[in-house]
């Protein structure tokens, strides 16, 4: 993904790739963004996914594909990438131009909660809304000198100040909504 290999994937916003958008749709499955790994030595590891996920999520909302797709559902990993603490930059744009609100469009998204931050989660949460978020973790990762497991993730989680509505949402319901799995 992105220009890694010398050879650049089209933005998700090119009709490149409507047959998978049309196939999700049809399937009435959720689509997922997450980056790969790039060995640029401009990027570090971290740096490279963020990008990309930003880069993913600014080209898929800035194009035509939910007025095409309606029903399609994304998952991006990792919060959105930094889309939602930088959402008000794209939404200046969004506001000069002729298209909708980008946080009107942040919305169609739905976003997991692997950020390791309670801080993180707050902001993403007040962004998009906890509806459109899903319990998530990520392991092996490594951000102080051990694994981040899932009952790391919990903890972060737990500490959050939302409601028990909300959070049964975090940890099931909007997942077996996305995935109808009830």
């Amino acid at each position: 993904p992105g220009e890694c290999s010398g050879v650049e994937t089209p933005p998700l916003g090119d009709r490149f790739w409507y047959p998978l958008y049309e196939t999700l749709v049809e399937l009435d499955g959720p689509g997922h963004i997450h980056s790969a790994g790039c060995r640029s030595e401009r990027l570090t590891y971290s740096l490279h996914f963020i990008n990309e996920e930003n880069i993913a999520v600014v080209s898929l909302l800035n194009s035509q594909v939910f007025n095409d797709f309606p029903t399609l559902k994304i998952l991006v990993s990792h919060g959105g990438g930094a889309i939602p603490y930088q959402f008000a930059r794209f939404e200046a744009s969004s506001l000069r131009g002729k298209g909708p609100r980008f946080s009107d469009q942040m919305r169609k998204l739905y976003y997991d909660t692997v950020l390791y931050s309670k801080d993180a989660l707050e902001l993403l949460f007040k962004t998009v809304g906890v509806d459109r978020c899903l319990f998530a973790s990520d392991c092996p990762f490594d951000p102080e000198g051990g694994p981040m497991y899932i009952r790391e993730t919990i903890k972060i989680l737990d500490q959050l100040e939302v409601s028990e509505a909300d959070r049964q949402k975090l940890y099931l319901g909007n997942a077996q909504k996305l995935l109808k799995l009830k």
